[in-house]
Formats: structure tokens, C-alpha cells, sequence
């Protein structure tokens, strides 16, 4: 009985000392799943408007004169943006940021509409 008791603490020890050296087993979080967002603006008759920011990490700038301008976002990750611009008309223009968190954007400034989905 006493050789049994020996043999296992031993083998205790040993499995102990070998988990010691053994590499722990790490979690790592799924990357971010990466997505195509369209970006537009739009320019209804007698209004001008430009601007630039970042949907999703992803930067852009867009430009219109009575009219529409869209440009395509690939690899966005996220939902997080901060979008600057300008609108002009007749009678005057306006100067307007735009941030937040949301799967879809839609602001305008003067009459001049900036959406992202």
C-alpha cells in the first residue's frame, strides 16, 4: 500500500509540473464580419452639396449639383461613422457633422440628404 501511495503522488507531481510547462489553451473572439454598405447623397433641384467621412472604418466622400452621388463601402466592420459636409442653394449653405452608431444613416442638412444602408 505504501508503493501505491508514492506511485501516486508522484504521478500527481509529474502531471502537475507537465501542466506547468504546457501552453495554456487561449479564447480568442471571432472577427468582426466584414460588410458591403452603399453611401448616398442626394441634391434635390437648386442644391449643392459635398462632404467626406468613415462608415465602418471604411472612408468616403461624396459630391452633388441637383442630383445624386452614391459610392459602395466594402469591407465596413461595424456601425459607427462621422460624416462632414456642405450644402448650398440660392439663398444660402450650411455647414453640418454628422455622428453616431447605427446600422442606417439617414441626415440632412439644408435640403441636402445623406443616407448610408
Amino acid at each position: 500500500m505504501k508503493w501505491f501511495t508514492r506511485i501516486a503522488v508522484l504521478s500527481a507531481l509529474a502531471l502537475g509540473a507537465a501542466a506547468l510547462f504546457l501552453p495554456a489553451p487561449t479564447v480568442e473572439a471571432a472577427p468582426a464580419e466584414k460588410t458591403t454598405k452603399v453611401a448616398t447623397l442626394t441634391c434635390p433641384n437648386g442644391w449643392r452639396g459635398s462632404g467626406g467621412g468613415t462608415y465602418g472604418g471604411v472612408s468616403f466622400s461624396l459630391a452633388c449639383a441637383y442630383g445624386k452621388d452614391a459610392v459602395t463601402l466594402e469591407g465596413v466592420v461595424g456601425t459607427e461613422y462621422g460624416f462632414r459636409m456642405g450644402s448650398q442653394s440660392f439663398g444660402g449653405a450650411v455647414d453640418c457633422f454628422f455622428s453616431g452608431d447605427e446600422a442606417r444613416v439617414s441626415e440632412s442638412c439644408g435640403e441636402v440628404k445623406f443616407v448610408v444602408r
